[in-house]
């Protein structure tokens, strides 16, 4: 039978009014102090806790720092001898990569005796986009140039300006300059021309000319003398950033040879060949284009109205 059934069990003894006391009755007064003495430990810390607690900040360790090097005065001689902290107001020169000293690159520019001869110059109001036609003698071929831009590997253009080119020579690393001789300055309106005298261009419509093939050879022999003639500007188109639509001439020389050709002041050339003048680069290879076809034509603007020039070639 089940042990809760018998008399003798511990819960039927219970149940039935047992004086008996309860196992560990012994052991719960001294239960009770351990409770009673945790609760009173722990508000004892609660209370003296604040008090423990450092009111500042510990104090900082010194750092460590690494121990100077100590240099001979010997060593700073260069200083003092090159005079780097500009004493007496002068800049020594820079010094190359072996410790020499490379020569002076701010000098102001000389006349250069490179085989370069220039032609004629644009100025732009933007440097960069001013453009100088220059030509090599060793080549005899004339090109426009704009700046940065190196000529036949000899020398770099710097800057350009009326009726002067400055840029560095690759040889010496020096600045020099070629310029137009102020003797060959063109007075429009003042004398004509001799040498487009004679009738080199026969008109034979109202936009229709006829010319020989030697007297092309001739003007484009002397691309300086053509370049003095007449003055040009480009043409930009409002509103577009700075774009160009071909080159406006804004004076023609009496008698010159862009007179014979049918030119006017403002007049507008925008095209050759039907292929669009938009830079002083593109003028030039055109212009070296047609020393030899025996055909072309311009596209001119004149009075906001487009027309074709055509020009034949005899040969």
């Amino acid at each position: 039978m089940s042990m809760f059934n018998r008399e003798s069990g511990i819960f039927s003894g219970w149940n039935k009014g047992s004086k008996k006391r309860p196992p560990f009755e012994a052991y719960y007064v001294y239960i009770l102090a351990l409770f009673v003495g945790y609760l009173l430990s722990d508000l004892g810390i609660l209370t003296v806790r604040p008090g423990m607690l450092p009111t500042q900040a510990p104090p900082s360790r010194p750092s460590s720092t690494p121990r100077q090097q100590m240099s001979s005065i010997s060593q700073y001689g260069k200083i003092k001898e090159r005079n780097v902290f500009n004493r007496d107001g002068k800049i020594p020169p820079a010094l190359t990569a072996d410790g020499s000293e490379s020569p002076m690159l701010d000098a102001p520019p000389v006349a250069s005796t490179l085989p370069l001869k220039l032609e004629g110059t644009l100025v732009h109001s933007n440097p960069k986009k001013s453009v100088a036609t220059i030509t090599s003698k060793s080549k005899s071929e004339a090109k426009a140039y704009m700046v940065d831009a190196t000529i036949d590997n000899i020398a770099k253009i710097t800057k350009i300006e009326r009726r002067k080119v400055i840029f560095r020579n690759l040889s010496s690393n020096h600045l020099e300059f070629i310029d137009i001789p102020q003797d060959g300055a063109v007075t429009f309106g003042v004398k004509e021309t001799t040498a487009a005298g004679g009738e080199e261009v026969q008109r034979q419509g109202e936009f229709d000319f006829a010319m020989d093939r030697k007297d092309i050879n001739k003007y484009t022999a002397d691309l300086g003398s053509i370049l003095q003639q007449a003055r040009m500007v480009p043409n930009i188109i409002p509103g577009s950033g700075g774009r160009v639509d071909g080159f406006r001439f804004v004076a023609i020389q009496p008698g010159s040879i862009f007179e014979k050709l049918g030119f006017k002041p403002m007049d507008v050339i925008k095209s050759v060949n039907g292929e669009p003048v938009n830079s002083p680069t593109k003028a030039m290879e055109l212009y070296n284009t047609l020393k030899s076809e025996g055909r072309f034509s311009f596209g001119v603007e004149r009075n906001g109205h487009e027309e074709n020039f055509k020009y034949n070639v005899k040969e």
